[in-house]
């Protein structure tokens, strides 16, 4: 049994193609491989109900989200492109900007808009 607040630690085995697109992505996004299978997660969760994310505030050009698997909070940012940047995931796509576009009215209204882009 684990003990709360402990996190788990998994081995597993990849095929050398998936581990090569995993090294490459995580080194896009300026992360360790770890941290990126991790955001994937984490982004599946959301996108199934297994998270919940609350909104936490909207200024400026940042959207903070408290996020309560990851026990934090998260900042979303406006790109020059019009698109969201996730700080945590350093992603444009993830599970907290699809919580933010599908759930934060404000934020919805400026996709539909064409203020903000989706991927």
């Amino acid at each position: 049994m684990r003990r709360p607040g402990k996190e788990a630690v998994w081995s597993i085995r990849l095929k050398p193609e998936i581990d090569e697109l995993l090294e490459r992505e995580a080194r896009k996004r300026g992360v360790s491989k770890n941290d990126l299978v991790k955001s994937i997660i984490l982004d599946w969760a959301y996108r199934n109900g297994y998270n919940k994310v609350l909104h936490f505030n909207f200024r400026n050009a940042t959207i903070t989200l408290w996020d309560f698997l990851l026990n934090q909070t998260v900042d979303l940012t406006y790109t020059g492109d019009r698109r969201l940047f996730c700080e945590h995931c350093r992603a444009h796509s993830c599970g907290h900007i699809y919580y933010a576009v599908t759930s934060i009215p404000e934020v919805a209204r400026k996709v539909k808009r064409g203020e903000i882009r989706v991927d």
